[in-house]
C-alpha cells in the first residue's frame, strides 16, 4: 500500500510539473503566434513579378489554419501548416488575371502529392498558361506524381545530379500470414466481396487473382491518363514514354535529358538567379529576389479580396471537406468522425446556404460512423442540391457517404468504389496459451455472454455465422444505397461492387460517377442546380478555436502519459498489445457486441 501511494504521489507531482511547463510554453507560443500574425502583413506585389510555388509539404484537400494538430515541441513558435489544394487552385486561378504576375516558378522539394491532386493542379496551371504567361519547374529530383505536375510547365529543369522516378505504377503488398502462424495469432476474417483485398494479408501469402485483376485494370487506366498528359505537354508519344519508363531512363540526370523528360540540367541558383530574372528583363542584380512573390502571401491577399467581394453576395454554396480515414467517435483534421454529421446540421441551419458540395478524399473506415454521416447527407439532399467531388480517394466508406449525391464528379485517377465490407477479430490462443502458458476461464449469464470478447479463443461456428450475417446485411444495405443514389438495380451494383476499386475513368464508364473534373466543376454544377448566379463559397469544417485545440492537445498528452506507464511496467510488448487491441476489446461480452459495428469496416 505504501508503494502504491508513493507511485500515486510521484505521478501527481509529475503531472503538475508537466502542466506548469506546458502552461508557460503555451503562453509563449500563443504570444508568438499572435505577434507573428500581427506582423505578417504581406509585401505588396510588384509589377513584373513571378509567383513562387514551393512544394515541400504534403498537399491535403483543405488548408488547416491556426491548428495545433501538427504542433512541433522542438520548434514551438512554428504554427505553419501545409497549404491545401483548395488554396493552391485559388491562388493559381487569381494569378491568371493578375497583370502584376508574369509567370509561375514551380519548385518541387519533396511534397507528397496524389495523382488526382496533381491532375487538379495541372488543370489550374494549364488554364493559367492560356493567359500567355510562363511556367517553369525545377527540382533536385522528381517523384512520379510530381513529374506529372511539372510536365505542365513550359520548361522542366533538373539538378545536374538529380533523377526522375518515371517507371509506371505498381503495388507491393506485405502478407502477415506466416508471421502470425509463427507467433500463434489467427486473424479471423469475415468479408463480402471477392475484390475486398485489404484483409488478404491476414490469411494469404500472395495476391488473389481477383485482387491482381483489379489492380492491373486500375493501374493501367491511371497510367494511361498520366502518359497522355505528359505526352501532350512534352511532345513525346505514349509509346516512347512507355519505352522511357521500361528502360528507367529517368533514374539518371543524363537519361532524363537525353530522353526529353527535362529541358536542361542546371543548378537551382542558376534558375532563380539568372534564368527567371532574364524572363522579366532584369539584369543579374541583388534585387531580383524581390520580384518573387511567396505563394502563401499571395493566397492570403487573394482570400482577403475574395472575402470583401463575398460581402456583396448573400447566397452561399457550402463545401464540406471529408478527408482521411473514417474513424469511431469524433474525427480530426486528418480523419472523418461523427462530428462530420454535426457539420452537416450546422450547414442546414444556415438559411443562406442553397447547395452543398461534399469534397471526399477518403479510403473508408468505420461502418457505423459512415452510416451516421450518410443519414445526415440524406437529410441535406431533401433540402438542397448535393454534389460530390472526389480527390485521390473515394473508396468504401468514402463512396458510401457520397453515393446519394445528385451529381458525382471525380478525377480520372481517383480511386473509386470498393463497395464491400469486412470484419476482423484476432485470436491469440496460440500465443497466449500454447506459447506463453496463460489459461482462461469465464462465467456469464447467457449462452453467448462472452461472444467476440476474448483473445484467448477463436470464434465459435455460431459466432462466425452471426458475424457473417451482419456483414451480409451491411453489404446489402450498401448496395441498396448505391443503387438508389445512382439509379441502378441491385444486381448492376453488385456486379461492379464486391469490394472492387476502380479508377475515376473506369468509374465513369460503369456509372459510379457522372463526369470527370475537379472541385471548381462541382461548385459550378451546384450553383447551376440551385439557380445561383451571384454566390459565395463557404468552407467547412471551420477551424477550431485555440481553446478547444489546447484542451485536445492536453488530453492527448494525458493519453500519452498513460501509455508511458504501461510501457514502464509491462514493456514494449504490453504497449504494442494495447495499441493493437484497445479499439476492439472490452471486459464483457455485451459491451463488445454493442461495439461490433465499429469492428466492421469499409476499407
Amino acid at each position: 500500500m505504501k508503494s502504491f501511494f508513493k507511485y500515486l504521489l510521484a505521478t501527481v507531482i509529475g503531472m503538475l510539473i508537466v502542466s506548469l511547463i506546458m502552461f508557460f510554453v503555451t503562453i509563449g507560443t500563443i504570444g508568438a503566434m499572435f505577434a507573428s500574425s500581427g506582423s505578417s502583413a504581406t509585401k505588396p506585389v510588384k509589377d513584373n513579378s513571378i509567383l513562387r510555388i514551393d512544394l515541400d509539404k504534403a498537399i491535403a484537400d483543405k488548408t488547416q489554419e491556426s491548428s495545433f494538430d501538427n504542433f512541433d515541441f522542438m520548434n514551438p513558435t512554428d504554427f505553419s501548416s501545409a497549404m491545401g489544394l483548395n488554396d493552391y487552385v485559388k491562388g493559381i486561378r487569381a494569378a491568371k488575371d493578375d497583370d502584376r504576375i508574369k509567370g509561375i516558378y514551380l519548385h518541387y522539394d519533396g511534397a507528397g502529392i496524389g495523382f488526382a491532386t496533381t491532375q487538379e493542379l495541372r488543370e489550374a496551371l494549364t488554364d493559367f498558361k492560356e493567359s500567355g504567361k510562363f511556367i517553369y519547374a525545377f527540382a533536385d529530383g522528381y517523384a512520379q506524381s510530381a513529374y506529372h505536375l511539372a510536365s505542365a510547365a513550359d520548361s522542366v529543369f533538373l539538378q545536374p545530379q538529380g533523377a526522375i522516378t518515371f517507371q509506371g505504377l505498381s503495388a507491393q503488398i506485405m502478407f502477415y500470414t506466416k508471421f502470425f502462424e509463427k507467433v500463434g495469432i489467427e486473424m479471423q476474417v469475415i468479408r463480402h466481396g471477392q475484390f475486398k483485398s485489404a484483409v488478404e494479408p491476414y490469411f494469404r501469402t500472395d495476391m488473389s487473382e481477383a485482387n491482381r485483376k483489379q489492380y492491373s485494370v486500375m493501374f493501367n487506366s491511371m497510367w494511361k491518363e498520366v502518359v497522355a498528359d505528359v505526352s501532350e505537354a512534352r511532345h513525346l508519344s505514349p509509346a516512347r514514354l512507355n519505352e522511357i519508363a521500361d528502360s528507367l531512363l529517368g533514374f539518371t540526370a543524363s537519361g532524363s535529358l537525353r530522353s526529353g523528360l527535362v529541358d536542361a540540367l542546371v543548378a537551382q541558383s542558376y534558375v532563380e538567379g539568372k534564368f527567371l530574372p532574364s524572363r522579366l528583363g532584369l539584369s543579374d542584380t541583388i534585387d531580383n529576389a524581390s520580384h518573387f512573390v511567396k505563394f502563401s502571401d499571395y493566397v492570403a491577399d487573394v482570400k482577403t479580396e475574395e472575402s470583401l467581394k463575398a460581402l456583396k453576395a448573400k447566397d452561399k454554396i457550402a463545401v464540406l471537406y471529408a478527408e482521411g480515414n473514417i474513424v469511431v467517435g469524433e474525427g480530426s483534421s486528418a480523419s472523418i468522425g461523427t462530428d462530420m454529421a454535426s457539420q452537416i446540421k450546422k450547414i442546414l441551419k444556415d438559411k443562406d446556404v442553397k447547395a452543398l458540395v461534399l469534397r471526399v478524399n477518403s479510403p473508408g473506415g468505420a461502418v457505423l460512423t459512415a452510416d451516421i454521416i450518410y443519414q445526415e447527407m440524406l437529410n441535406a439532399k431533401s433540402k438542397m442540391p448535393v454534389v460530390a467531388s472526389y480527390g485521390n480517394y473515394a473508396a468504401s466508406g468514402g463512396y458510401y457517404i457520397s453515393c446519394l449525391a445528385d451529381k458525382i464528379i471525380a478525377q480520372p485517377n481517383t480511386l473509386t468504389g470498393s463497395i464491400g465490407v469486412f470484419g476482423t477479430i484476432p485470436s491469440a490462443e496460440g500465443l497466449l496459451t500454447d506459447k506463453l502458458g496463460f489459461t482462461f476461464d469465464h462465467v456469464g449469464t447467457n449462452k453467448n455472454s462472452t461472444a467476440f470478447s476474448s483473445l484467448a479463443r477463436p470464434m465459435t461456428s455460431y459466432e462466425e455465422a452471426v458475424m457473417q450475417q451482419s456483414i451480409e446485411e451491411i453489404y446489402a444495405g450498401f448496395v441498396d444505397k448505391v443503387a438508389e443514389g445512382r439509379g441502378m438495380s441491385f444486381e448492376e451494383v453488385d456486379e461492379i461492387g464486391q469490394g472492387r476499386v476502380w479508377s475515376g475513368t473506369n468509374a465513369l464508364e460503369i456509372g459510379l460517377v457522372d463526369e470527370l473534373g475537379g472541385l471548381d466543376d462541382a461548385i459550378a454544377s451546384a450553383a447551376e442546380m440551385a439557380g445561383l448566379d451571384n454566390y459565395k463559397v463557404e468552407e467547412y469544417p471551420k477551424a477550431k478555436d485555440l481553446t478547444t485545440q489546447l484542451l485536445e492537445m492536453f488530453s492527448e498528452m494525458e493519453a500519452r502519459s498513460a501509455r508511458s506507464h504501461i510501457a514502464k511496467y509491462f514493456g514494449t510488448a504490453g504497449l504494442e498489445a494495447m495499441s493493437g487491441l484497445e479499439s476492439i476489446l472490452s471486459a464483457d461480452g455485451p459491451q463488445v457486441w454493442a461495439r461490433l459495428p465499429y469492428i466492421l469496416e469499409f476499407n
